[in-house]
């Protein structure tokens, strides 16, 4: 395996975590941005932050996220709880007592992995990792101009 690929997949093992379904990857980024910081990462290294459709990508969501984690983003946001994606979904998983939109600004959803991964309504611009969906991007950096070709089976994710 080249270089750049075994450190591209180290890197990976510390930064993030990957969860291939039938229908959907998810990815779980443990840098801590916005809801508009983390959607527009999403949006530019994979699809979108995570839409949460059944409870079978539930399960796969709740795999990603290390027992007893804290709150961590997913694309639902108060406009009648849409999916950052447009897809719609009548599935919900909020803990109970919410969405309860304290103090009228918790406009955005995080799951919390400290309470089962339960759904809570947040304000928008706490800072927390969040799960990404769709296809992974995976970028090589050559150290020398004159080192290999990389191989095409190569396969793994690159962090920032």
């Amino acid at each position: 395996m080249h270089q750049c690929c075994v450190l591209c997949c180290l890197c990976t093992a510390f930064l993030s975590a990957l969860f291939s379904g039938l229908d959907v990857t998810f990815v779980l980024t443990d840098h801590s941005k916005s809801w508009t910081e983390a959607q527009s990462y999403c949006r530019e290294h994979h699809t979108d932050l995570a839409s949460v459709r059944n409870e079978a990508e539930n399960q796969k969501v709740q795999e990603l996220v290390p027992g007893g984690g804290g709150f961590v983003w997913i694309g639902l946001f108060r406009d009648s709880w849409k999916w950052s994606d447009g897809s719609s979904s009548s599935f919900r998983y909020w803990r109970s007592g919410q969405p309860n939109n304290y103090g009228g600004q918790e406009a955005c959803a995080a799951a919390d992995f400290s309470s089962s991964g339960r759904w809570v309504d947040v304000k928008c611009d706490e800072k927390f990792p969040f799960i990404c969906s769709g296809p992974s991007e995976c970028v090589f950096e050559e150290e020398e101009e004159d080192s290999e070709e990389i191989e095409d089976d190569c396969d793994c994710i690159c962090c920032d």
